[in-house]
């Protein structure tokens, strides 16, 4: 199984068994067929938790619940991360795909996610 299955099969699960709604998985697999063009190479430990991350937070956005803000010290240091512009610059890609509206707090975790990505 390669990876784009691997991470395709994982959403059907978290989907299946509600964990997950339609939409948020539609977006995540859209999500996945990206990243994997953008970071063919992809660690399948990181697109893992990458996805998941990115699943469950679609799901927190269209449930109405709020992520507690990323720490600004943590924040700040993932600002300095030489792949950190990429990584601003792919999450805005990602988020072109979607009318869901993400909170600057999710926004923010995304990048960080994608910045170990990029590593």
């Amino acid at each position: 199984m390669n990876l784009n299955e691997l991470l395709m099969e994982r959403l059907n699960i978290l989907e299946e068994n509600h964990v997950i709604c339609k939409e948020a998985a539609s977006f995540s697999k859209i999500a996945v067929v990206h990243i994997l063009a953008e970071i063919p190479d992809l660690e399948e430990s990181k697109a893992v938790m990458f996805i998941t991350h990115l699943a469950m937070a679609v799901q927190r956005i269209l449930s109405g619940e709020d992520e507690t803000a990323l720490d600004s010290e943590v924040l700040k240091s993932v600002m300095d991360e030489p792949v950190f512009r990429q990584a601003q610059e792919l999450r805005d890609e990602l988020l072109q795909e979607t009318e869901i509206q993400f909170p600057q707090s999710e926004k923010d975790f995304l990048a960080v996610h994608l910045c170990n990505l990029l590593t």
